[in-house]
Parts: C-alpha cells; sequence; structure tokens
C-alpha cells in the first residue's frame, strides 16, 4: 500500500527527531539560562498546548474531511519550531519555539494516526501494520538518541535542534506523496424497506480512554523518577542509559508481535496485558533492584507492556466509529495519552519527595491495574470497530 509506506517513512523520520531532542532539551534549557523550577514550567505547558490541541486538529480533519493537508502542515510546523529554538540565543526565545513544536506536534500525532487508519481500514491485519509502523519509530528514537549526544559533542548543543528541523523538513516532504483517502461509497438495497440507522458511537468509549489515562500516568510517573532511583542504588549513567535502551530495543519486535496478537484474540485483551505487564516492572524495581541480570530481565517485560499497549490501543482509537469520527477520535485518544502523561509528571517526583521511591512504584503498579481492568471491562462491553462497507 503506498500510503502504508508513505507514513511509515515519515514517522520514522519524525521519530529519529524525536530522539535526538528528548535526551538534551532540558540540558538546553538549562544552558539558556532556566532553572529547574522555569524548566519544569516550560515542560508543562507544552503538555497543557497537546492536550488542547490533539481535540482540535481531529475536529478540523473530519469537519474538512481532509487529512493530508494538515498533516503536512503539521510536520511543517514542528520543522520550523526546532528551526526557531535552534536560533535562540535565551529562554525566552525558546519558549515560544516549544510551544509552537507542542502545537505542531499534536497535529502531527493526531493526523498520522488518522491516515493510518484511513489506509489500513479494510485491512484484516490493522493491528500488526501497525505495530510493525510503530515499532520501526522506537528503533528511529533509539537511533536518534544514540546519535543526538554525540552531534552535540561534535558541533555545539543548539546545532542539534536544527538537525532535529531538517528531520521533520524532510518528513513534511515525504508527506507530499500521500493520496488523500477518499470516502468509501456505502451500498444503498433499492428494495429494503426503510429502517432507523443504528446509531454510531459517539467518540471512543469512556472506559477505553479512562485505561489510556492510567496506564499513561503510570508509566510517565515511573519513568520520570526511575533515572533517579537507579542512580540512589549506586547504578552509573551508563549503566542506566544501557538498561533504558534495551527496553526501547525491545519495543519494535514487542509492537508487532502486540498488533499481530491483538488481531487474533481482539484489542481489549493485549490493552491489559500491557497494564499487567507493566504492574509488573513497577513490583520488579523494587524487589530485584540489587541484581543487574534481573534487571536486564525486568526491562524485557517493560518493552513488551509498551509495545502491547501501544499497538493495540493506537488501532483501536483509529478503527472504531468508522473514517467520520477517525480524526476526532484520534484527537481524542491524545487528548487522554497527553492528561496521563501531565498526571504522571506531577504524580512522580511528587510521590517520591513526599513518601519515596517505594511508594512511587507501588501506586505506579496500582493504577497500570486498574487500567488493565478498565480494558478488560471494555471486553465485557463487546465495542466492535466500525468498518466501511464497500458498495456492491
Amino acid at each position: 500500500m503506498h500510503n502504508y509506506r508513505v507514513l511509515t517513512l515519515v514517522n520514522f523520520l519524525a521519530f529519529i527527531a524525536i530522539g535526538i531532542n528528548s535526551p538534551l532539551l532540558t540540558l538546553y534549557l538549562q544552558g539558556l539560562g532556566a532553572d529547574f523550577a522555569f524548566i519544569s514550567v516550560i515542560l508543562t505547558s507544552t503538555i497543557l498546548v497537546m492536550l488542547v490541541s490533539n481535540p482540535a486538529w481531529g475536529w478540523l480533519a473530519d469537519r474538512l474531511g481532509r487529512r493530508k493537508p494538515l498533516y503536512i502542515v503539521g510536520l511543517a510546523g514542528a520543522a520550523l519550531g526546532y528551526f526557531w529554538l535552534s536560533a535562540a540565543d535565551n529562554v525566552a526565545t525558546a519558549w515560544p519555539a516549544r510551544l509552537l513544536d507542542a502545537l505542531s506536534m499534536a497535529g502531527v500525532s493526531t493526523l498520522g494516526l488518522t491516515l493510518m487508519g484511513d489506509t489500513l481500514d479494510a485491512s484484516q491485519r490493522r493491528g500488526r501494520s501497525m505495530g510493525l509502523t510503530r515499532g520501526l519509530a522506537s528503533l528511529a528514537f533509539a537511533a536518534g538518541a544514540f546519535m543526538g549526544g554525540r552531534l552535540a559533542d561534535a558541533f555545539g548543543i543548539s546545532s542539534v535542534f536544527g538537525v532535529c528541523g531538517g528531520f521533520l523538513a524532510a518528513a513534511a516532504l515525504v508527506a507530499l506523496l500521500l493520496h488523500e483517502v477518499k470516502p468509501t461509497p456505502v451500498a444503498v438495497a433499492v428494495a429494503a424497506p426503510p429502517v432507523a440507522p443504528s446509531p454510531r458511537p459517539l467518540g471512543l468509549p469512556a472506559l477505553f480512554l479512562a485505561g489510556v489515562v492510567l496506564w499513561t500516568a503510570a508509566h510517565v510517573a515511573s519513568t520520570s523518577m526511575w533515572p533517579n532511583y537507579m542512580e540512589a542504588n549506586g547504578y552509573s549513567k551508563t549503566t542506566i542509559s544501557s538498561l533504558w535502551s534495551l527496553a526501547a530495543l525491545i519495543e519494535m519486535p514487542a509492537m508487532w508481535l502486540g498488533g499481530a496478537l491483538s488481531d487474533i484474540t481482539g484489542r481489549a485483551v493485549v490493552l491489559a496485558a500491557g497494564g499487567v505487564l507493566v504492574a509488573t516492572v513497577q513490583i520488579g524495581y523494587l524487589l530485584l533492584v540489587a541484581s543487574l541480570p534481573a534487571l536486564l530481565g525486568v526491562q524485557m517485560v517493560r518493552g513488551f507492556g509498551f509495545g502491547s499497549y501501544t499497538a493495540a490501543s493506537m488501532t483501536f482509537a483509529s478503527e472504531v466509529g468508522g473514517k467520520a469520527q477517525r480524526g476526532g477520535n484520534s484527537g481524542l485518544f491524545n487528548t487522554a495519552g497527553s492528561a496521563g502523561q501531565l498526571a504522571g509528571s506531577l504524580l512522580g517526583g511528587m510521590l517520591v519527595q513526599a513518601a519515596g521511591f517505594r511508594t512511587l512504584f507501588l501506586v505506579c503498579a496500582g493504577l497500570a491495574l486498574c487500567s488493565a481492568l478498565c480494558f478488560l471491562l471494555l471486553r465485557r462491553q463487546g465495542v466492535m470497530p466500525v468498518r466501511e462497507q464497500p458498495a456492491s
């Protein structure tokens, strides 16, 4: 499929930029004069912008019935944001650049998922295909993170963000090759008596959105404080980064496998498995922190937990409701993820400060198990994707 290959390449290029940027952003802001409190304000403000703009991008896509132009605008805006950030010489200039990037990347994530859902609408292997695309993105993230520090040491940290802008500009150019997916005509039975149309689901199920918020909050709260926890237990920065990289590498096959299993067992089962695995990881951090070989196994479980949840959740969000609601649903899904990210970012540091790492990981395990329960209850509700029927 032409669009599937193009979207996979665009996603790959975008995640290289995200991987390059992620480990260096706070260091760059600190170098521009921001203290830790101001850095926290900047990061929180970008999450809030994404929280608000995700549904707006989705609504606009459904309203206009067009995906491709908005997707390209989002990619171009993100590229501009990184070029702006690269040229910043103080925090006052860098902050609006980050807000532009947050606004634009909200469009990239929402419209990218919408376009992928349109592309895979008739496929019986949607989960597997979605998992492969997102798994390759994790591989791109790992590659970007690997070379980001080396680029910063060789050419200066500001130039790194210019490189990120270049990758996103290249992604926008590749996106020009996309074909706009036209609505699929629906067959009408001429002789059939008039029947009241069955109502379509209004948005995504509340249980699914609750599970997304809980799972994301558990994951973000844990990972935000995990490096500090490992350092407090005597591990070097090299070991910490190596363990993190191991989990990222496992995500690639895990997402493909999770997507394939969700095609067979249903999305809810794999989503719930992602919740249980993340809860298991939290307990593993508490019980096995003194053993490096055991932590290797825990990080592998983390990779599978992240991969299972991510592949199944993206597929579910893109298929429920059909094409007419796909933009809005994609925006709603990303909004729930941003809400969980915001909650997790605030929860992680506050819990450690108030009650220590043990309490943090126990709370995160509880949140992850609650997300698994939401997903299992979703299965009992029997929510099914809406698929367009081709005309006969």
